[in-house]
């Protein structure tokens, strides 16, 4: 398996992991488990960000990923999206997307340089933008968007937006920003973007958000989609969780969040096994899955920095 290069001495003292304590929270719901599974693990990728990584060539593979969500109405992707949401922002982690947004807002409020009435707040990045200079070094971008009804922040068939997102999942370039020109002739200049994402849709949702012209577009082969069928709980009134489980998670992502950084290295055996995986693995027989198979490996290697 993947190691990190520090042991993490606070987890190791616990006798439980990470998966145990989360899904005592959220045992008492009617999520599917593979829900609440798939949201813990966006939300580890998220708060992680570029900390933690594996190197992969001249580029990096980080734990940031895009998941979705996918059931009939009441399957409770909200709720799974949600309760992993609120243990994220106990940790003090912040920098959620809004709700709904374009993809020039989206732009702007990831590169920093303007509060939420429009006001710049660094001067000087925003005279370097105007010149055209580069803006970089610094700290590392990121946004984590959290949509439990992924197309009220992206909107139907916004193939633009979701090119953008496209492009900004493996960003990886130490040496200048990514850049775009808005529509306004402004250009932004954004360091070390880090996007992650965590949705939810119904079938009939997601045909609305991907046209038949986007299964060849970048952004879907980025994609896990989790489908989940209805757990068959019926609670009738959900009592909140315990605080205590509450408090452990936060002290287990905290102690993660410090412990666990740097460059994974990786064991012999699990290299063969790769390996293996990598070489064997012959595609799906479907022209529409063709962009999903040549990031399958790569999906591989950011579940297993998670796992880590």
């Amino acid at each position: 398996m993947l190691k990190t290069n520090v042991l993490p001495l606070m987890l190791a003292e616990q006798p439980d992991n990470l998966f145990d304590v989360y899904f005592r929270y959220v045992e008492k719901t009617e999520a599917p488990l593979v829900f609440h599974r798939w949201s813990l693990l966006s939300c580890l990728g998220a708060y992680l960000g570029r900390q933690y990584w594996f190197p992969f060539g001249e580029f990096r593979i980080f734990s940031n990923m895009y998941v979705m969500l996918m059931g009939d109405p009441g399957t409770r992707k909200s709720s799974a999206i949600k309760m992993a949401k609120r243990i994220l922002s106990g940790t003090g982690y912040e920098t959620f997307s809004a709700e709904r947004t374009s993809k020039e807002k989206f732009l702007l409020d990831l590169e920093g340089l303007e509060d939420e009435n429009g006001k710049i707040l660094d001067s000087n990045a925003a005279m370097k933008n105007l010149f055209g200079e580069d803006v970089s070094g610094g700290e590392p971008r990121e946004v984590f968007v959290c949509a439990d009804e992924f197309n009220e922040f992206v909107g139907s068939g916004n193939l633009e937006f979701l090119s953008l997102l496209g492009s900004l999942w493996d960003w990886d370039d130490e040496t200048k920003p990514f850049k775009q020109r808005l529509k306004t002739s402004r250009s932004v200049n954004i360091w070390q973007p880090t996007i992650s994402i965590l949705g939810g849709n119904t079938h009939s949702g997601f045909a609305e958000a991907f046209p038949p012209q986007s299964i060849g577009q970048g952004f879907l082969s980025r994609l896990i989609l989790v489908h989940g069928e209805a757990s068959g709980k019926k609670i009738t009134f959900p009592e909140a969780p315990p605080e205590a489980i509450k408090r452990k998670l936060s002290d287990m992502f905290m102690a993660i969040k410090q412990t666990v950084m740097g460059e994974a290295t990786m064991t012999d055996k699990a290299r063969g096994m790769l390996e293996t995986i990598y070489r064997t693995y012959e595609g799906i027989d479907d022209v529409r899955f063709k962009h999903y198979s040549t990031r399958r490996f790569i999906h591989l290697l950011k579940l297993c920095l998670l796992c880590s």
